[in-house]
């Protein structure tokens, strides 16, 4: 993530621009860098008990926060390889392929800063007052359900960028695969470039898909069923396995990234 992340700094430093999906790629490697530090900061906090109910409140939050930007923009990557690749004769997907790259700043700055500033409503008031409110013995179920509002965003967007994510990933392996099935009729078995480029981008998009699903399952039991070590740490561990193989996957079928990963290991002297 670290790799990914300064090679699109440099590129933007170097052209002064980037494009849709370098970006998505970008916000996607951030957002999983910052849930590998809190991971991090999260074990070293239980090794050496240094929490509150305050942290926790944070921790929890921001949890949620990282792992749905992450959601996020796996889903509008998704989205945006389905647009650019997969052409359907549909009116409102016709649309949506002219309208995306002026709806696309709007759409990647809005959402994780809303979010954002959701979560920090919610950590500075409204918890407070649902910690008070939970002290009394009597709690309603208006009240129950005013505490957790922001569960329920969260559970909302997962659903629906895991949703999208999914939908957009097997339109485009189902396109990819046809047109495969096509290019090999057409060279007689023989095995293109073209052929080795549409394999790389099914290698990328179902990784993405599956480290999509497995992040969602994985943080629904652990916000849901409040789970408590160890299954609490496996299921952390877990999530930032699946951030670093779709970030591999991610550096393999992205041309930019992958030329400027064999330079660098180019640059190594090997060992005779």
């Amino acid at each position: 993530n670290i790799f990914i992340v300064a090679v699109n700094l440099l590129d933007f430093y170097k052209n002064h621009r980037l494009p849709i999906s370098d970006q998505l790629i970008l916000g996607f490697s951030v957002f999983s860098l910052l849930y590998g530090l809190n991971e991090g900061y999260i074990l070293y906090t239980d090794l050496t008990r240094l929490y509150s109910y305050r942290y926790i409140t944070i921790e929890k939050h921001f949890f949620m926060y990282v792992n749905s930007c992450t959601l996020w923009f796996s889903a509008l990557l998704s989205l945006h390889f389905c647009l650019k690749i997969v052409n359907i004769n549909h009116r409102f997907y016709i649309g949506l392929q002219r309208r995306f790259p002026t709806l696309f700043p709007w759409v990647i700055i809005a959402s994780p800063i809303g979010y954002f500033f959701l979560g920090l409503y919610s950590v500075l008031w409204r918890e407070q007052e649902c910690l008070q409110n939970t002290t009394s013995q009597n709690v309603s179920a208006e009240e129950s359900t005013r505490c957790s509002w922001y569960l329920f965003i969260f559970m909302i967007t997962c659903v629906l960028c895991t949703f999208f994510c999914s939908v957009s990933a097997l339109t485009i392996a189902s396109s990819l695969f046809k047109h495969m099935k096509r290019i090999q009729e057409n060279t007689e078995g023989s095995r293109s470039p073209n052929m080795d480029a549409h394999i790389r981008a099914i290698k990328m998009i179902t990784t993405l898909l599956a480290a999509n699903i497995q992040i969602f399952t994985s943080v629904l039991i652990l916000v849901l069923l409040k789970t408590s070590l160890p299954w609490g740490t496996f299921l952390g561990i877990l999530i930032s396995i699946c951030h670093i193989f779709s970030s591999y996957f991610l550096i393999k079928g992205t041309k930019k990234l992958y030329k400027a990963l064999t330079e660098i290991l180019g640059r190594w002297p090997r060992v005779s």
